[in-house]
């Protein structure tokens, strides 16, 4: 270990090894960017569900970041080689897809994947309880809109105007059409058919991420370290 290394030197080595900048890193993590830069600068220290997200994205251990026991990871992924996906909040997710800014660096929060997603691809935060057990508010979700959902899949619809991440069924054939429902795991939440309301898919869920700890509902208020 190198003893004249501090914590705040090894974070943003490993992190500019990565090619990741620090709003990158922030917006995976859940934080505000400051936070990364009061953390290298060793204004403030990462601690708790933050420290063990940031050493997940590090790719590395929480000792090694704070005492500099061990070795990062090796070889590191290079993250800027994935495909940047915008992470949006729900209640955008109606309007992002027609609108015509919707290039993923133009996106305050970014998430980087190494799956093969359509450029149409967007990631959103639950914010409410609709998918639970399975799912809680915060986590995040990778939706395509390429895809055709099968029934039984997860996808981010409208529903009457209003987006929902429900799952895909298809309740009866009328010819060529089918006539789908969509339905949220949670039992006290109510179903919907196409028959009564205005159902729309925005896309197919294609990655899930739980990098949000129980009580943060949402990555887009500010957070500190």
């Amino acid at each position: 270990m190198n003893q004249t290394e501090t914590a705040g030197m090894r974070m943003r080595a490993r992190r500019q090894a990565l090619n990741m900048t620090q709003k990158n890193l922030a917006s995976v993590i859940g934080v505000s960017h400051v936070a990364i830069s009061q953390w290298e600068k060793e204004e403030t220290v990462p601690r708790g569900d933050n420290l063990l997200r940031l050493a997940e994205h590090l790719q590395c251990t929480p000792a090694w970041i704070i005492d500099g026991d061990g070795e990062p990871f090796a070889p590191p992924h290079n993250i800027s080689q994935g495909q940047a996906v915008p992470l949006i909040a729900l209640t955008q997710a109606a309007s992002w897809l027609y609108t015509p800014t919707t290039h993923p660096q133009r996106a305050a929060h970014v998430l980087y994947t190494d799956l093969s997603l359509s450029e149409r691809a967007l990631a959103v935060a639950l914010d409410d309880d609709a998918m639970q057990p399975e799912w809680r508010p915060g986590d995040i979700l990778i939706f395509d809109p390429a895809p055709l959902p099968r029934p039984g899949e997860v996808v981010l619809a409208t529903i009457n105007g209003l987006p929902q991440v429900r799952i895909y069924q298809v309740v009866s054939q009328r010819g060529d059409e089918a006539i789908v429902s969509l339905r949220a795991l949670n039992a006290d939440f109510p179903s919907y058919t196409a028959v009564d309301n205005h159902i729309a898919v925005i896309g197919t869920l294609r990655e899930m991420r739980r990098s949000y700890s129980r009580g943060i509902s949402s990555p887009f208020s500010s957070a500190g370290d």
